[in-house]
């Protein structure tokens, strides 16, 4: 019998963020188990971990309600016992910036808060190298479309010949001369892949999902 070949699965969480909700057709399922993701999204492997590189979001102005939601769905994600969770920093800096165009009352310049997640690229990159060192996989797959990821990806199939795929979610990929393969994705994928409405974790905690989120699933 043909073995399943040995998969980890590396996802850039705020580029797969961008990409599959707040700017792509898949919102209503943000409510998302990134292990059956995997599994269902890769059929033909065996998906042994997943590793998800984030930061942790600060309350803004504005915008009170994102940085519980993903509390809540990171809580919910340590239920998943393939996957590990990874985390970067947001640095905030106060900068001065143009404007786009002159207009009447405009200032040339203005102050605003530029924030900035610092980490996640490095992290990953780290991880993948260092699993395909370790021959901790056969087949690498990464859920991201950041360029930085370039040169890891292509260390990791020239030097230690491992297989690498990406999936870029909705782009053409940015990878496509330095992968194996590129997959992408449909509705169905996520569709399939959802956590229950609410997670009973081992320590007793339960984590209920988010309303905004119940209530876009449904639209």
């Amino acid at each position: 019998m043909h073995q399943q070949p040995r998969t980890y699965v590396y996802i850039d969480g705020f580029n797969f963020e961008y990409a599959a909700f707040r700017c792509g057709p898949f919102a209503r399922y943000r409510w998302l188990d990134l292990c059956s993701f995997s599994d269902v999204v890769l059929r033909r492997n065996d998906v042994v971990a997943v590793r998800f590189f984030t930061a942790r979001l600060r309350p803004l102005a504005g915008d009170l309600r994102r940085h519980l939601q993903q509390a809540a769905y990171l809580k919910a994600l340590t239920g998943l016992p393939r996957l590990s969770l990874h985390f970067g920093i947001f640095v905030r800096r106060r900068v001065t910036k143009r404007t786009t165009r002159r207009m009447p009352g405009v200032p040339a310049k203005v102050e605003v808060w530029d924030i900035e997640e610092k980490g996640t690229d490095v992290n990953l990159a780290s991880f993948l190298v260092r699993d395909g060192f370790r021959d901790e996989y056969d087949v690498a797959v990464v859920v991201s479309n950041d360029f930085d990821l370039q040169t890891p990806i292509r260390m990791v199939r020239d030097e230690l010949g491992k297989q690498v795929g990406v999936i870029p979610v909705r782009h053409t990929s940015v990878f496509a001369r330095d992968a194996d393969f590129a997959l992408h994705v449909r509705g169905s994928h996520f569709r399939r892949s959802q956590l229950p409405r609410t997670v009973a974790l081992a320590d007793g905690t339960v984590v209920h999902k988010p309303p905004e989120w119940e209530a876009a699933a449904h639209e």
